[in-house]
């Protein structure tokens, strides 16, 4: 990917990451931190952050392609395919996912790390398509 296009692509997931670590920063600030070890889920209406997460996170040609996989099913060859986008504190990933029927499921997350009162925790964010702001939060393992 030309470093042009990279770099604003970049600009452009930090400028919506940033948006959605204000949010994130809140919520962690009223975590119950005893459920940390099952994980927990959180759910925000987010309504005006639609219209940025399709043009700037969904729509955003992602300049690494982490991994490429062919599974063999019974029906017969799937195909993984996850690009990725780093910045430092974050990271977006698309995974594709070609069926061999033809079916094409896309996923677009941004995953992003802290720690909480000594615990290493993994967030994954997504946005579904009634508005929610979904953050996904596990204890990472050793």
């Amino acid at each position: 990917m030309e470093e042009a296009l990279k770099k604003e692509v970049l600009n452009q997931f930090q400028e919506v990451y940033s948006y959605i670590k204000t949010i994130l920063e809140e919520e962690l600030s009223n975590l119950d931190k005893e459920k940390l070890e099952d994980g927990i889920k959180i759910v925000i209406e987010q309504q005006d952050l639609y219209e940025d997460w399709i043009d700037k996170i969904d729509s955003a040609p992602l300049p690494e392609l982490e991994r490429l996989e062919q599974v063999e099913h019974n029906d017969g060859v799937h195909v993984k395919l996850i690009y990725s986008l780093r910045s430092e504190e974050a990271k977006q990933v698309r995974k594709i996912k070609v069926r061999s029927n033809g079916k094409v499921d896309t996923f677009n997350y941004i995953f992003t790390w802290r720690e909480i009162e000594g615990i290493s925790v993994e967030i994954k964010i997504e946005y579904d398509t009634y508005g929610n702001l979904i953050f996904h939060i596990r204890k990472m393992e050793k």
